[in-house]
């Protein structure tokens, strides 16, 4: 597993790397490429292109870092890489660079099928369902407005009040200044 930023990437691998965020999330659950550009722009913004020894690409993480906190914004495996650990080995790649800071994600409440696998991947883990409702504001403005319900999780131990409510400040005064 070599795992590199997104901007170091050939343009080639860039470009897989954008087909697979398009495939692997709906268009009101991501930014435009434009807006994605910005947000990599973002001190706070990162990046990690995952590949094997023939650079095929098996996942992707962008996430972010402010104050003790890391956010996983996105998380995605090749679809043709799925059933090999390699999201497992990923989250724990990423935990591991932080151990001091509290991760936090977000994840479609778990109401069928693929969404309580999802949150039953993220308590392998160690990841933990926070009982806080929250809305996810929309990545677009205007008639293209959509904001959708989430559930967030957090690594450890659920979230306090006011660790909640600093979060949901991060996204609103932070990841929202990058949308169409």
């Amino acid at each position: 597993m070599t795992i590199s930023d997104f901007s170091t990437v050939s343009p080639e691998l860039q470009e897989r790397v954008w087909q697979l965020y398009e495939n692997s999330f709906p268009d009101y659950e991501r930014r435009s490429n434009k807006a994605q550009q910005q947000a990599f722009s973002d001190n706070s913004s990162h990046s990690m292109v995952i590949t094997d020894n023939d650079s095929n690409l098996q996942a992707i993480v962008f996430y972010w870092t402010y104050d003790n906190v890391v956010y996983v914004e996105f998380l995605a495996v090749n679809p043709e890489m799925r059933g090999r650990n390699i999201g497992s080995a990923v989250m724990r790649q990423l935990l591991s660079l932080y151990p001091d800071k509290l991760t936090v994600l977000e994840i479609e409440p778990p109401e069928d099928e693929m969404s309580i696998r999802r949150l039953r991947f993220y308590e392998k883990l160690g990841f933990v369902l926070n009982p806080q409702p929250y809305i996810h504001p929309s990545y677009y403005t205007g008639k293209a407005a959509h904001p959708h319900n989430l559930s967030i999780m957090s690594y450890r131990r659920p979230l306090d009040d006011k660790e909640f409510n600093t979060f949901t400040t991060f996204v609103k005064n932070t990841i929202l200044k990058y949308i169409d």
